[in-house]
């Protein structure tokens, strides 16, 4: 199953057998009724519909001929826990978010997702744990699409000073919240970041 936020609506791209995701609002495509799949990631665009499924028998095929259509830019960010097991987040223009940011030339996609959370969030002291997952979302600039990649890990921070939110990425606050009291579901942010820490229990 893979992924693609248009507008913060989902576009997933599944296989037969697998179980539909619980996005409210979702309508159902089967590839042997209408194959190009394009169209309908169109009208996610064009806000027509919250959430597409589409269902086809080469999932994997379909999501990197989409990939095609776009111009990549590559990104990589972090959810960071501390020794007391709370987790950083960021308000980002009067929403909740996740560290992340462009990878720069020559840049490895660990060092710039550890460096993300040092400047956005003012803290050191960090490792990486593991690779979480990749998040997808596009967007429309001077007619062109754009489709960025988002590399997450999960990290480990020691750090017990002062946190600083990066202003002039238009943050805001910079808090850590107990991990065991974070209400995903009702947390005033984006699908795609929900969607994010919904897979770090899964990770374990």
């Amino acid at each position: 199953m893979y992924k693609i936020f248009v507008n913060d609506n989902p576009f997933v791209i599944m296989g037969v057998g697998d179980s539909l995701p619980p996005y409210p609002g979702l309508k159902v495509i089967n590839e042997s009724d209408s194959p190009n799949a394009m169209i309908y990631l169109k009208e996610l665009e064009s806000l027509q519909h919250k959430a597409i499924a589409f269902v086809c028998s080469n999932p994997a095929d379909l999501f990197q001929k989409i990939l095609k259509e776009f111009i990549m830019i590559k990104a990589a960010g972090g959810v960071v826990f501390n020794e007391h097991n709370q987790v950083l987040i960021i308000k980002r223009l009067g929403k909740w978010d996740l560290p992340k940011g462009k990878i720069d030339p020559h840049e490895s996609t660990e060092h710039a997702a550890v460096r993300e959370v040092e400047e956005e969030c003012g803290i050191g002291e960090i490792k990486i744990k593991k690779l979480l997952t990749y998040s997808y979302h596009t967007y429309k600039q001077q007619g062109y699409r754009f489709i960025k990649q988002t590399t997450w890990y999960i990290m480990n921070s020691t750090w017990e000073g002062k946190l600083q939110p990066q202003v002039e990425e238009n943050i805001t606050e910079v808090k850590w919240v107990p991990w065991d009291e974070l209400n995903i579901t009702e947390l005033d942010s984006y699908l795609s970041i929900k969607d994010v820490l919904l897979q770090v229990n899964a990770a374990g």
